[in-house]
């Protein structure tokens, strides 16, 4: 076949693709349940499509660039014990767009081998399980990471008329899931994941012990009713097949006592937390140093006997120098913190979620910072 011509049969089956996701779109806005599932893998088959036409007409380019990284997306073993750190990101635009990422990659100088994405629980199109994200992420030669948030509220009562009303629900919420109210949702979300076939990482509830952010945490649920939850939902997709699924438990150490949350070696791969430096923009935050931030919580993360992931990771630059900072926090950070596996960048052009204002955790326009993360990450020697 000429080149021409493949390049003809390349922009058909591309715009074919465009023309089904759009229909899936629309259908996909009205469609529950089955249908709805269908649809997800339907729309992520042809998402899968669409990047190969994309690869045949540009060259491998990302993939070629994780080639390394193969090894760890074939075998769950070296995912759950990687021997190197793995360096990711969530970006703002996230999942709607990766263009953002894509030039924070450019930004730092690394194709990440990990990309994180968050997902609520409810019953909107948008709260199934993200096949079509996912899989466009694995394609590019990384592994999605999903932090899955169990909002007990978005679910319609009308639907669901054995759950407690809206304004009840999150009180001993996980007591619930843990009876089994919400199998319903669990067990179609393992199935998806199981059906993706590829590495799924999953950071359930994450920060299940601060009180003042999420209705998940202890104002509402007691650390056994937690325990009880995470088990029956780690148990839920065992039997739905899906042992692709590598578990994050992240807690937030800032707060006393996390480490009684754990739910046990055999529920866990990754030990998790966050590290983000606020600066002085409220009356409970100052300029943290990462040192300061992880300080004596880091022996006991790694006591677990797990991987630790720092699942977001940035400082804000009000306060002090933040070219400092990265420089300080990344420099040698392999062999200061050896049970740390995977550093994930929080890149968030308008995170509002603990200050009444959005601050900006980007780098973009940061010359500096960057170049300073750059130096640091050439010097840990892979």
């Amino acid at each position: 076949m000429t080149a021409w011509k493949r390049v003809i049969l390349a922009g058909t089956a591309l715009a074919a693709a465009v023309v089904v996701l759009l229909v899936l779109q629309s259908a996909g806005a009205r469609s529950r349940g089955p249908i709805g599932a269908f649809l997800d893998r339907l729309g992520a088959a042809v998402t899968s499509l669409e990047h190969g036409v994309r690869e045949r007409l540009s060259g491998p380019g990302r993939r070629r660039d994780l080639a390394w990284f193969a090894q760890y997306r074939e075998d769950g073993a070296r995912l759950r014990r990687p021997d190197r750190v793995l360096l990711g990101a969530y970006d703002g635009r996230l999942p709607g767009s990766l263009d953002g990422f894509l030039a924070l990659e450019t930004l730092l100088g690394r194709t990440l081998p990990l990309v994180h994405v968050y997902a609520a629980w409810g019953d909107r199109p948008d709260q199934r399980f993200p096949a079509r994200v996912a899989t466009t992420i694995w394609n590019m030669g990384s592994v999605p990471v999903i932090t899955w948030e169990p909002w007990l509220t978005d679910f319609d009562s009308r639907l669901h008329p054995h759950l407690p009303l809206r304004e009840d629900r999150d009180v001993h919420g996980l007591a619930a899931v843990a009876s089994g109210a919400y199998d319903f949702y669990v067990d179609a979300w393992a199935r998806a994941a199981a059906d993706a076939g590829y590495p799924i990482m999953l950071r359930f509830a994450h920060e299940m012990n601060d009180p003042y952010r999420y209705p998940w945490g202890p104002q509402h649920n007691t650390k056994e009713e937690y325990i009880a939850a995470w088990r029956r939902v780690h148990d839920r997709f065992r039997l739905a097949g899906a042992d692709n699924v590598i578990w994050i438990w992240s807690p937030h150490v800032a707060h006393e006592y996390w480490d009684l949350y754990y739910p046990g070696d055999a529920y866990v791969d990754w030990v998790a937390t966050g590290v983000l430096n606020f600066g002085p923009i409220a009356q409970w935050s100052r300029w943290w140093t990462f040192d300061e931030i992880l300080g004596d919580q880091y022996a006991q993360l790694a006591a677990f006997g797990q991987p630790v992931m720092i699942a977001e990771f940035g400082s804000l630059a009000v306060g002090g120098d933040r070219a400092a900072w990265y420089e300080a926090a990344l420099t040698d950070l392999p062999s200061r913190y050896p049970a740390i596996r995977s550093v994930l960048f929080f890149h968030a052009s308008d995170d509002s979620t603990v200050t009444y204002q959005a601050v900006d955790w980007t780098l973009t326009g940061a010359t500096e910072p960057a170049a300073t993360i750059r130096r640091a990450l050439d010097g840990w020697g892979s």
